[in-house]
C-alpha cells in the first residue's frame, strides 16, 4: 500500500508541474515571445519568404518562418520572424508525450541567433508578402492548441507555404529538418 501511494504521488508531482514558467530559461527551454513583425518599407524591390529548421538538443527540433525585402540600396532586411510552439514550460513537458497543449505563434530566442540546419528560400510578390503577414496574425489570434503529432511547427510552416502558392508535404508528424528539407525538394526546379 505504501508503494502505491508513493508511486501516485510521484505521478501527479510530475503531472502538477506549476503553470507559471519557473525553471524557464533552462536548457531545453525558452519562453515565446510575440513574432516578430516589422512592416515593409514603400523602396522594397522585392520580397521573399525562407522556411527554416533546426535541431534541438534533447528534443524533436523546431520549423519556421521568416519574410523579407530588398531595399532600394539592394540591403536584404529580414522583417518576419515566426514559428508555432507549446506556450509555456508546462506545455513543453507535456507535449512531448502527444498531450494537446495550449500553443502559440511567437518567436523564441534561438530562432533570432541559431543558424538553421536546413532553409528553403523563395521570392514572392509584395501582395504575396502582405498575405503572409495578414495570415501570420490570424493564426496568431485562432491557433491556440498544440499538438506533437496533428497541430505543430510543421503544421505552421505548411499553412505559410499553402498561402505562399508551394506544394507541401502530406506528412506534418515528422522532424523538422526532414519536413523542410522535403518541402525544398518538392517545389525545386
Amino acid at each position: 500500500m505504501a508503494r502505491v501511494l508513493l508511486w501516485v504521488g510521484l505521478v501527479l508531482s510530475l503531472a502538477l508541474v506549476p503553470a507559471s514558467d519557473v525553471g524557464a530559461g533552462t536548457t531545453n527551454y525558452e519562453p515565446p515571445f510575440p513574432p516578430r513583425i516589422i512592416w515593409a518599407t514603400t523602396d522594397a524591390r522585392s520580397f521573399y519568404v525562407e522556411f527554416r529548421a533546426r535541431s534541438e538538443r534533447g528534443g524533436f527540433g523546431h520549423a519556421y518562418v521568416t519574410l523579407g525585402m530588398i531595399d532600394s540600396s539592394g540591403q536584404l532586411q529580414q522583417t518576419v520572424i515566426a514559428g508555432f510552439m507549446p506556450r509555456g514550460m508546462r506545455d513543453d513537458v507535456l507535449s512531448q508525450f502527444g498531450v494537446p497543449v495550449a500553443g502559440v505563434v511567437g518567436v523564441v530566442r534561438t530562432d533570432l541567433v541559431r543558424r538553421p540546419a536546413v532553409r528553403f528560400r523563395i521570392a514572392i510578390s509584395r501582395a504575396n508578402y502582405y498575405r503572409i503577414v495578414s495570415r501570420i496574425l490570424q493564426m496568431r489570434r485562432t491557433w491556440t492548441t498544440y499538438e506533437l503529432l496533428l497541430v505543430n511547427c510543421n503544421t505552421f510552416v505548411s499553412e505559410i507555404a499553402s498561402t505562399a502558392g508551394l506544394r507541401t508535404p502530406l506528412l506534418v508528424a515528422q522532424f523538422p529538418i526532414a519536413y523542410v528539407s522535403e518541402l525544398r525538394s518538392l517545389n525545386s526546379p
